[in-house]
C-alpha cells in the first residue's frame, strides 16, 4: 500500500466524467450522529464526498428505522437500501465472538443488486464482522474496512479492569482473516495501526477522528462561575471512570470550589454530590460545551475511539484527561495528561482550588489551540494519503 508523502490534495470526478460511486455499509443509525461510531462513519462520508464520490448507503437495520430517519438519510446519501438485521450474534463461553456468528448473509443479495444497478468503485464496510461482505465484490472494486477498534482479544481489557466483557471480542486469527479481505483497513488510533502492522498486515492506514472546528478558542467572559464538565454515555467504562474520579474528589476532604457538570447517559449512574450538576441527555452538543470552561475525561481504560477527548477541541474548550483517555493522541497532545485520576484531581485542586482560575484556563486554552492545529495537520496529511491511494485504484 503506497503511503507516500503528500503534496497537493487529490480529488476525483472532473466535470467531464461521471462521479465515482462508493457504497457504505453499516448497522449504525447515522442521523442524528449522537454516538462516536456514527460520527466516525459520517466523517468518512464527508471525506468521500469531498473527494468527488457519490455515496450510497446499505443500512443493516439494528438501531431502528422510521420516517424521520428515512428523510434524514435521503438528504445525506444518493441511494439508501435498508435490510433488517438477522445476524444471530452468538457469544461463546469466555466471551469469544466468531465473525461467522455475527455476519448476516442476508446483506449479500442487497449488496449485489445495488452494485449491479449502480456500479461501485469503492465499497466501505464498518467493523470486522462485516468483512465477509467484501467478497461479494470483484477485484475491480476497491474494498475498505474501517476497523473502529482492535477486536482481537478485546475481552482481556475488560477482565484486567475487573469488568465483565461487553459487545464484540474475537480471536486474533479471526480478526486477521477479516483484515486480509480488505484492500485497506483503517485504524482510528496510531497505536492500533502499529499493533495491526506488527501482526503482519500491510494494508493498514491510520486515519484519526477529527471533527470540524465549530467554536474558536477564546477568553472566557460573562459572570458565569468557572465550570468543569464531563459528557458521556452510560457504558461500563464511563460509569467506572466517573465513579473513581468523583471518589478521588471526595477523598480530598474539602469541597472543590467550582461546579462539575455531568451530561449524557452516564448521569443515571452518578451519585448526587456537592458541586455535581447532572444535566442528563442533551439534545445539542453545543449547549453542553457553551456551559463549561474545561472538559474532563477521567478514563480508567477502554478501547477504540476517544471522542470525549477530541470533541471538546471542536467547541473551543480545553480538556484535562488521564492517559487512557488520550490513547492514540499522546504524540500530538500538548495539554496536561495524568497517569490516573489521582493525578488529575491533584492538578485540579492545585490550579483551581483557590481563586478564579481564569489564568490557568487561559493557559490551557492556548495549549488546546496548539493541540487542535497539530491534530488538523496530521488528519489532513492522512486524508491526502488515502485520497492518493484511492486515486491510484479508482
Amino acid at each position: 500500500m503506497d503511503l507516500s508523502s503528500p503534496t497537493a490534495p487529490h480529488t476525483f470526478a472532473p466535470s467531464t466524467m461521471a462521479a465515482p460511486r462508493c457504497l457504505v455499509v453499516t448497522f449504525n443509525r447515522l442521523v442524528p450522529a449522537d454516538q462516536g461510531n456514527a460520527r466516525r462513519i459520517m466523517q468518512m462520508v464527508r471525506l468521500y464526498k469531498n473527494q468527488g464520490f457519490e455515496v450510497d448507503l446499505l443500512y443493516h437495520n439494528e438501531e431502528g428505522f422510521d420516517p424521520a430517519l428515512s428523510h434524514a438519510l435521503a438528504g445525506e446519501f444518493a441511494r439508501v437500501t435498508v435490510v433488517r438485521s438477522r445476524a444471530p450474534k452468538h457469544i461463546l463461553p469466555g466471551h469469544v465472538c466468531r465473525i461467522v456468528d455475527w455476519y448476516d448473509k442476508g446483506l449479500e443479495a442487497a449488496a449485489r443488486d445495488m452494485h449491479r444497478l449502480r456500479g461501485y468503485n469503492v465499497v466501505h464496510v464498518n467493523y470486522v464482522w462485516y468483512s465477509p461482505l467484501l467478497e461479494q465484490f470483484g477485484s475491480d472494486v476497491v474494498k475498505v474496512l474501517d476497523t473502529h477498534d482492535v477486536f482481537g482479544e478485546r475481552r482481556a481489557k475488560y477482565t484486567a479492569a475487573g469488568m465483565k466483557p461487553q459487545w464484540f471480542s474475537t480471536t486474533y486469527a479471526d480478526e486477521d482473516v477479516a483484515l486480509r479481505r480488505a484492500d485497506a483497513a483503517l485504524a482510528i488510533q496510531k497505536e492500533e495501526a502499529a499493533e495491526l502492522a506488527a501482526r503482519g498486515h500491510r494494508n493498514i492506514l491510520y486515519l484519526p477522528y477529527v471533527e470540524p472546528a465549530l467554536r474558536p478558542f477564546q477568553p472566557r467572559g460573562g459572570d458565569r462561575p468557572l465550570t468543569f464538565g464531563y459528557l458521556g454515555s452510560g457504558n461500563d467504562w464511563n460509569i467506572l471512570s466517573m465513579a473513581e474520579f468523583l471518589s478521588k474528589m471526595q477523598a480530598r476532604g474539602v469541597a472543590f470550589p467550582h461546579p462539575i457538570v455531568v451530561a449524557g447517559g452516564v448521569c443515571r449512574h452518578v451519585r448526587d454530590g456537592s458541586g455535581v450538576i447532572k444535566l442528563g441527555f442533551v439534545q445539542e452538543l453545543h449547549t453542553f460545551y457553551d456551559a463549561i470552561d474545561v472538559a474532563l475525561n477521567p478514563m480508567v481504560g477502554g478501547t477504540g475511539l476517544k471522542i470525549k477527548t477530541v470533541e471538546p477541541l471542536c467547541y473551543g474548550k480545553p480538556v484535562l484527561t488521564t492517559l487512557p483517555g488520550a490513547q492514540g493522541l499522546t504524540h500530538l497532545w500538548q495539554l496536561p495528561m495524568f497517569d490516573d485520576n489521582h493525578g488529575l484531581v491533584d492538578y485540579m485542586f492545585e490550579h483551581f482550588g483557590r481563586g478564579s482560575g481564569a489564568e490557568s484556563v487561559e493557559k490551557l486554552s492556548q495549549m488546546a489551540a496548539s493541540t487542535r492545529r497539530a491534530l488538523d495537520a496530521e488528519y489532513d496529511g492522512q486524508v491526502d494519503r488515502l485520497a492518493r491511494w484511492l486515486a491510484s485504484r479508482v
